[in-house]
Formats: structure tokens, sequence, C-alpha cells
């Protein structure tokens, strides 16, 4: 490279990475400074062309689509393209008001260059939509209009179009659905402003879409949009799903020497990636401290790495992009996956520099399957025990465990395992982040393993249960009380009046440490001597059994006997007056 060329070199770096500052600004500022700091930049053009595609798209959806329009104008066909792909299919399949949504919005940024741009590149696409919207007949000099002439539309007598879903309306009737309303619109005034801009184009634009073979085309579309997305990382979903495959720490891949967080000079002829995501990763995960500890906080490379995972991510999931929340979910999802990797790869331990050097070496794709390989054994240690459970042989639903059981077996069970968080964060579920999640649900897992074998063991009769709701707790309380009552161990409930004598006995001595400690040990004793298994085979179930205990007192100690209403005790199967 002679000198000439190098200078030239640097100025386009240093080009690109004052536009990349700038991107960096309008991203993370409020909508209605990010539109006008675009807007009012000294070459707007120059600065909406050099975002990449994704942070183009994320601003449409910031700002608002129709806000935007302005903007849209002035970008590349490249990136208007990347908006139909991700906005306009629904998994495999065209969806037809995603399609008239994002036309419209193009057609009212440039109508005559997006036309040109969809008949000369995409012609297919366009036509497909015109197919699946209108209907076309020719007329050939000598043959009569077409039946239902007032139904057609015609600019030469020659070619007719008409909508046949448009119903005629007589008057005083209701108008057509809005959506429908907006297509016919649209198509109409894009057929009438390609036949101002050529005849011809617009006499071979509806030959074409009437000769149109669309399922056929509709493949091919489909596989077109695959390959272009799959270059900015968004890979087919059946291929993106390999993201989650369990990665053993044997199997991780190194490195190679003096890349990880080199700073080389970009090639300005590779698009920068994306950098909308880098606003979300924040908070006190392992993962993103340890970033906060490079060397020059996100390097390239590993900045490059994050937008390609993430994507990957979106695609595995099928998250359909339509807001910050959608995006902000697969930065999250992906942060947690990345922190619990590193955590696993340090037996445990919560040290951000140990974290940033295993970022520095390994890939974050590793790291992250390593996180994915600590939440599928767990799912797999649940599904394994459930197919051979006493509870998956006798049809009893999850709910039979209880509320909080159901929701650590429930979170397990879906697709993509989540960590019951029973709503401390204000939500039901996260992904798992961290060790300590993973081992309080490793713990459940357990127990839920520890109820199911003792009552596998009680040898009751499922279908005496006639009356209330079955759960553990009432199977298990209901059965201790009548072997206390001396009545017959079913699940029939319990008269109120006989009831009433264990209350009392329950709650007898005022010594509330020694009381429970009694329940707690007769409770075990009676478990022990109906399955016939030892204080070992209950270490589990022990635990089970004093928070049981413990929540019977809480509720139950400081209730009248005299005052004791079957509605307001659910840990046991009561039969009212």
């Amino acid at each position: 490279m002679n000198e000439k060329t190098n200078y030239r070199l640097v100025n386009i770096q240093k080009r690109e990475l004052k536009l990349r500052t700038q991107r960096q600004a309008i991203l993370v500022s409020p909508s209605e400074k990010a539109l006008d700091m675009i807007l009012d930049a000294p070459s707007p053009a120059t600065l909406i062309q050099s975002f990449p595609d994704q942070d183009l798209y994320y601003l449409m959806h910031k700002i608002g689509p129709y806000d935007f329009i302005p903007v849209l104008s002035l970008a590349k066909s490249e990136q208007w393209e990347y908006i139909l792909d991700v906005e306009a299919w629904d998994d495999d399949r065209l969806d037809l008001d995603f399609m008239t949504k994002t036309f419209d919005l193009l057609f009212q940024a440039d109508p005559q260059r997006l036309l040109r741009w969809a008949i000369k590149e995409k012609p297919d696409f366009f036509e497909f939509y015109l197919f699946k919207n209108m209907d076309i007949f020719v007329r050939e000099h000598d043959d009569p209009p077409p039946e239902d002439f007032n139904d057609y539309i015609t600019l030469d007598d020659k070619f007719y179009f008409r909508f046949p879903d448009k119903p005629q309306l007589e008057e005083g009737d209701m108008p057509a659905p809005k959506d429908n309303q907006e297509a016919w619109e649209l198509i109409e005034k894009m057929v009438k402003t390609v036949a101002q801009m050529d005849l011809s184009v617009f006499h071979g634009l509806l030959l074409e879409t009437s000769a149109l073979l669309p399922a056929e085309t509709e493949e091919e579309q489909f596989r077109l949009k695959n390959l272009r997305l799959a270059e900015k990382g968004f890979l087919p979903a059946h291929e993106a799903i390999g993201i989650y495959q369990p990665t053993k720490l044997s199997s991780l891949r190194k490195r190679p020497e003096n890349t990880s967080n080199s700073q080389k000079p970009f090639d300005p002829d590779i698009p920068l990636p994306p950098q909308f995501f880098s606003q979300f990763i924040e908070g006190d995960d392992l993962f993103v401290r340890s970033l906060n500890l490079l060397d020059s906080g996100i390097t390239l490379e590993i900045e490059f790495e994050l937008a390609a995972l993430i994507n990957k991510v979106i695609s595995a999931d099928k998250i359909k992009l339509k807001g910050k929340e959608d995006l902000e979910k697969a930065i999250l999802k992906t942060c947690a996956h990345l922190s619990l990797g590193l955590e696993v790869m340090l037996n445990g331990e919560q040290k951000p520099e140990k974290a940033c050097h295993i970022i520095e070496n390994y890939f974050l794709e590793d790291v992250f399957r390593t996180g994915s390989r600590a939440s599928i054994k767990l799912k797999t240690k649940a599904m394994n025990w459930f197919k051979k459970s006493f509870m998956s042989k006798n049809n009893l639903p999850l709910s039979f465990l209880g509320e909080n059981y159901l929701g650590i077996i429930g979170g397990l069970f879906l697709e993509r395992p989540l960590y019951f968080d029973n709503d401390v964060a204000g939500e039901l579920y996260r992904n798992f982040k961290s060790l300590s999640d993973i081992e309080i649900t490793n713990q459940a897992i357990d127990q839920v393993v520890a109820i199911d074998s003792v009552i596998a063991k009680l040898d009751v009769d499922i279908l005496s249960f006639i009356e209330g709701l079955l759960t553990y707790k009432t199977l298990i309380l209901t059965l201790w009380a009548k072997d206390k009552l001396n009545l017959s161990p079913n699940l029939e409930p319990i008269d109120i009046k006989l009831f009433k004598d264990f209350f009392i006995a329950l709650f007898s001595t005022s010594k509330s440490n020694k009381n429970q400690k009694i329940q707690l040990n007769d409770l075990l004793l009676w478990t022990s001597e109906t399955t016939d298994m030892d204080e070992t085979d209950l270490t589990d179930f022990y635990e089970v059994l004093e928070s049981l205990i413990t929540e019977l007192k809480s509720d139950y100690s400081k209730v009248d006997p005299d005052n004791i209403d079957p509605r307001f005790i659910p840990h046991f199967l009561l039969k009212s007056d």
C-alpha cells in the first residue's frame, strides 16, 4: 500500500468513525430529538445511508413509522429492502396487511422511486402483492367490456382491474374494513402512478401479475429473504436454534492469538456492526460488569460478535421486531445467558476481572451455549422425572404441586426454560442469569421428586377425591389428619366437627417452637411409617414438611377453633356443614 492510498484509507476511517459517533448519539436520544438531529445534520442523506439496516429499522419504530417518512425518503434501497424483509413476513408466509403498511410508508416517502425500484429489482415480490389483492382483465379491441363493468377500473379501456373483496356499497351500507380499504386505495394510487410514468410498463406489470404463480413466487421470495437476512446474522429459525445447543467446557474454542482485544484499523469496505443494542446493555449482571473492564469498552470484534449473537437469538425465538420492547427482550436474554455462562466457567465466582479475561479469550457464542447448557440440564432432569412420575401415571395436573412448585416446573417445561421469580421483580418469569438461580431451581426439582415419591408410596386412591382443591398439601395433610382421627385413609372430605378436635390438638401448646418441632416430628414419623421410607430417603421431603408446618402455624395458630370455616382452610379437604 503506497503512502497516497494509505492516506485516503485513514481519511475514510476517520469519516466513518465520526459518522459512527453521530449515529450513537442519535440512537440514545429521545425520539423527537433524534429526528431533529438526523434532519438538521449537514448531510442528512449521507448520515442516513451510513446507518446499519438494523439501527435504521430500530429508529423507525422508536420515532414512529409515519414521522419517519422524511428519513425513509433519503434511505438507500437496500435499507428499504431490509424493512420489507422484517416487516412483511409472518414466519414463512407473506403478511398482506404488513405489506400494505410498509408499501404505504415507502410510497409516501418517494412514490416514483419506490415503483421504479420494485418493478426493476423486486418485480415478483411486488406482483405477488398485486395478485393477492386485485383481479385483472385484458380486453381485446373487439371484445365487449367485462361483466360487472362498474366493479372495474380502467385507464385506457384495454386493461381493467378491480378488488374482488371490495363490496359494492348501497346507500346506508357500512364502509369496508379499514385495512382492506387502505390496501385498495394504495394499490389504485400505485398503479395509476406507474401508468403516468410509463404506460407500456403499466401494461407489462398487469400482464405479468395476471400470469403469476403465487405459491412458487412466495417460496422463492422466502428463500431470497433468508439469504439476505443470513448475511446480517439472521439465520433461519431451524438453523439459528443451534445457538442453544449445550456446550461442554472441554469443547470451548479459544480465540486466535492477539485478536481478542486488539484495536486494528477496520476495513471500510466491511460495514460496522449495529449499535442500537448497546444502550440496553446495563445493570449489574456479571457480563455487563466485565464488559466495562475491557480496555476500550466493547471492542469492535466483541461488538460484531454480540450483534451476531443477538440476531441469532431473535431468529431462533422467532421474535418479530416491532418496537423497543422486542429488541430489549432479545438483548436481556442474551446478556443473561452470557452472565450464567461466565459464572459456570468461573465455578461460581462473581469476579468481573476473571470474566473479562474469559471474554477476551473465548468466543461469546460458546459462553452463551455454556449458560444454555446449565438451564437445559434442569429442563431435562424435570422432563425425565415427569415421564415416569406418579403424577403423570395418574393424570394429575401440574397445579397438584401448588403455586410455587407449579411455577418452577412450569417454567422448565417451556420451550426455552425460564426461572420462576414469583413476581419478585415485577414479573413471574425471567431468564436464568446466575448459578444461584440454577441451584434454587435444582433444589426445588429434588423436592418435587421427593413429594412425588412419597405420594406414590402412600397407596392412596386418587379417585376417592370428590370435593375441594387437590394438591400435594391437601393430600398429605388430609391423610395425616385422618390417621390421627382414626378415619379411613382416603380423600373424602373430613367432617368439620371431627376436624375441630384435630385442629385444637394441632395448636394446643403455647410454646410455639416446641409445638412446631413436635408437629414436624409427628408428621415426619407418620410419613416414614406409612411409606416404609427411612429418614435418609426423606431428606429432601423433610424440607417440604418443615415449610408446610411453618405455613400452617403462620396461617392458623391464632385462629379460634370455634370460628374455623372450611372455605378458609385450603390446606385440608373439609366437608361443609
